[in-house]
């Protein structure tokens, strides 16, 4: 027998610099539904990379700006992907996270820029609770049906009555959070598909957010 003592350094990940195609997303998100009581992180979907300052904001989200060093700038940490030929997801960490949610509810949907969207199943969101008290629940599988079926393919008028609030604009910033950060990176390349531009996905999830109460 060996006994090995170390210390592993957390690693940091971003998406990869594709978008999968829908057929695959599909198939990911039929997996992830059937055991979403217990997701994993799913490492493989991603690339370890140091971990980069980047400012960034919800009108700013489609650059991911400079990385230039400002006291007057808000500096977060951050994963995006880096082609140009797709919207960036940026991938935050709780910190951003918080930051995002303490806007979010003190200045609201309208004055913060954001829409936070927990794909989630309704029962794990009752199980442990929102994220925030204005956080939208639209559970993954409802995002990624086909064609006009799709949340984030329906008109404004349907997309309401189904699920209770109004559709996101392509001007607003999206942000997705789930379980374990893996459902809402797929939320995230869904919305990315339809359009949207603006996008966040927080990647330690619910299991993170209620573990360490603010």
């Amino acid at each position: 027998f060996y006994i090995i003592i170390g210390t592993i350094a957390p690693l940091k990940y971003h998406p990869s610099t594709m978008l999968f195609s829908r057929s695959a997303l599909l198939a990911t998100t039929a997996a992830l539904a059937a055991r979403s009581s217990s997701v994993v992180t799913g490492t493989a979907a991603f690339t370890a990379v140091p971990a980069t300052r980047l400012s960034a904001g919800p009108n700013q989200a489609t650059s991911i700006m400079s990385q230039s060093e400002s006291r007057s700038t808000r500096r977060y940490n951050m994963y995006s992907s880096s082609s140009s030929e797709v919207p960036p997801i940026n991938r935050v960490q709780m910190d951003v996270f918080s930051d995002i949610i303490d806007e979010y509810e003190s200045l609201g949907r309208e004055g913060s820029g954001y829409v936070v969207i927990d794909v989630r199943g309704e029962d794990e969101v009752a199980f442990t609770g929102k994220v925030s008290p204005n956080a939208h629940t639209l559970p993954l599988p409802l995002i990624a049906k086909e064609g006009e079926d799709g949340a984030f393919n329906m008109d404004e008028e349907e997309f309401e009555e189904t699920f209770g609030f109004a559709k996101p604009s392509m001007d607003e910033a999206l942000v997705f959070t789930c379980k374990a950060g893996v459902r809402s990176y797929y939320g995230a390349q869904y919305a990315a598909l339809a359009g949207y531009s603006k996008l966040f996905d927080y990647i330690g999830g619910a299991d993170e957010w209620f573990r360490f109460p603010r």
